[in-house]
């Protein structure tokens, strides 16, 4: 009987920490800290299907600064950007090799909300957008992040963006 109850016991504490387990691999609402930094979900209620995931620095948590001057400079246009989307699509790629024929039989879409400085770099990531039901990890998502940041580029021509501290860019991705 002891056996029974042992095994019982053993047996309940390994479904814990299984089902613990795959839980940490699904986005759930709310604040969650992955390799030092803060991530923030929140599940859209205007599209039930999508999901936030806000990635902002501290610095930035109120909002970008505008540029300063008695008046507002005309937004940098489109043709007046070029962000490197190759070197995007590869980070995320390579993260996700694994999952990548999944994700396309899903019909999953991945949104960047950049902001690049005048100099070409990322300054912050504001935000991703993935369907609610992933099958991103937070993990996976935090690696792409941190990739991101450190190897994309945007370049900018025109005197417009000259008065921008924050330039921002929108990138969809459909697997």
């Amino acid at each position: 009987m002891k056996n029974i109850e042992k095994s019982a016991i053993i047996l309940t504490v390994s479904i814990i920490l299984c089902l613990t387990a795959t839980a940490q691999d699904n986005f759930s609402e709310g604040k969650y800290t992955v390799d030092g930094r803060i991530f923030e979900t929140t599940f859209s209620d205007i599209y039930a299907n999508r999901m936030t995931v806000d990635s902002k620095l501290p610095q930035y948590k109120e909002g970008y600064p505008w540029p300063e001057g008695p008046n507002l400079p005309l937004m940098v246009l489109r043709s007046d950007m070029k962000v490197d989307t190759v070197i995007d699509r590869k980070i995320i790629y390579e993260v996700l090799e694994d999952k990548l024929e999944n994700l396309k039989a899903n019909g999953e879409e991945l949104t960047v909300r950049y902001a690049f400085g005048p100099d070409g770099d990322v300054v912050d990531i504001s935000s991703f957008s993935l369907a609610r039901n992933t099958l991103i990890t937070p993990q996976e998502l935090a690696l792409i992040d941190k990739r991101l940041r450190k190897e994309v580029r945007a370049s900018f021509k025109g005197p417009d963006y000259r008065n921008w501290k924050v330039i921002p860019f929108v990138r969809e991705l459909h697997f």
